[in-house]
C-alpha cells in the first residue's frame, strides 16, 4: 500500500490520517454519538423490563418478528415504536422484539 501524507499534520502514513491524529478524531466521534443517543433513565429501563416481563407472561419467549415471521427467541428487548432519536416521545409506546429484529429495525 502506498504511503500518503496525513490530512491533518502532514506526516507520512499508511491511511488518510496518522495514528496520532486519528485517535482524538475517533474519540470526538464517539462522544458525539453518545450525545445523540443518551442512555435511557432508570425509570425507562424499569418500564422496558416490565414490558418484556408482561410479554413473556403472555407469549413466552416468542418474538413477533420485524419484517420476518414470528420465531422463538430468548433475548427479548423492548424498544420504542417511534424512535426517540427520530422525534418520538420518551413515554411513547414500546414493542418487544428479539435483539436481531430490534437491530434490523434500527438499521432501516
Amino acid at each position: 500500500m502506498a504511503r500518503r501524507i496525513c490530512l491533518d499534520c502532514g506526516t507520512l502514513t499508511d491511511g488518510t490520517r496518522c495514528t496520532t491524529c486519528r485517535r482524538p478524531r475517533e474519540r470526538a466521534m464517539l462522544q458525539a454519538k453518545r450525545q445523540r443517543r443518551p442512555r435511557p433513565t432508570h425509570a425507562e429501563d424499569k418500564r422496558r423490563a416490565a414490558a418484556v416481563a408482561a410479554h413473556r407472561r403472555e407469549h413466552g419467549d416468542w418474538c413477533p418478528g420485524w419484517r420476518r415471521d414470528p420465531h422463538e427467541a430468548s433475548d427479548l428487548t423492548a424498544d420504542h415504536v417511534d424512535a426517540v432519536a427520530a422525534g418520538g416521545a420518551e413515554s411513547g409506546d414500546l414493542q418487544v422484539l428479539c435483539r436481531s429484529c430490534n437491530s434490523a429495525k434500527g438499521a432501516r
